[in-house]
């Protein structure tokens, strides 16, 4: 399992970088677990339905964890850079 960090970062950018972490911690623990099970696996005849079920734990894992993410505002340099374009220039007409 992952070690608690000390630090306390509350920013967005942190929020983002703890969920890969966590991706990544979560990642290397399926990997060992995957790799010892891996003769098992292969030995079964119902191969097509676990990847089926895999795919559809993994799209459930994916739907669960944008729904804990809020979506971000846009960028406030996006935001004045879409202003600027839609402002007429002085020398048009």
């Amino acid at each position: 399992m992952a070690a608690q960090s000390g630090g306390s970062g509350t920013g967005r950018g942190s929020g983002a970088l703890h969920v890969a972490a966590g991706l990544a911690d979560l990642a290397l623990d399926g990997a060992g677990a995957a790799l010892r099970g891996l003769r098992g696996v292969l030995a079964r005849a119902d191969l097509v339905d676990l990847a089926e079920d895999g795919r559809q734990e993994l799209a459930a894992r994916g739907r669960l964890a944008l729904r804990r993410c809020p979506s971000l505002p846009e960028s406030h340099m996006e935001e004045l850079a879409r202003r600027a374009g839609t402002r007429p220039v002085a020398g048009d007409v």
